[in-house]
């Protein structure tokens, strides 16, 4: 368990060295297993940000840690993956207006925007 700083909220430890600033975790993952391949993420197998066991510790894309965040039950969406679904469906089919998804869905059509366009939840299929 890293005892050192740590990020507020998330709770991700951190670490200066040589003027750089790093988290933790990603630290770990890098001396264990050597440098983090571009566009790839380091996450937590036990869930627990202030961990830096390289074995609790895995590679994975933004969508892999938004789905590994859904099924822990982490993740602050008003949407489950099903509507969003519907969603795009209705949508795409022309069968709604972005206002009227809104009303449906208890949602702002802000919200309904950013997920027909897939700027919102663009992991889900």
């Amino acid at each position: 368990m890293w005892v050192g700083a740590a990020n507020r909220p998330n709770g991700y430890g951190r670490i200066s060295l040589g003027g750089l600033k790093l988290l933790a975790h990603r630290l770990a993952w890098e001396l264990a297993h050597g440098p983090i391949p571009a566009g790839l993420h380091v996450l937590h197998r036990c869930d627990n940000p202030r961990c830096v066991r390289h074995d609790h510790l895995y590679l994975g894309t933004n969508r892999d840690n938004h789905v590994d965040k859904a099924r822990k039950g982490r993740a602050n969406f008003k949407l489950t993956f099903e509507q969003v679904r519907e969603i795009r469906r209705l949508y795409r089919e022309g069968a709604y207006k972005q206002c009227e998804l809104a009303a449906r869905f208890g949602v702002a059509q802000s919200m309904i925007s950013l997920v027909v366009n897939r700027r919102a939840r663009k992991y889900v299929d």
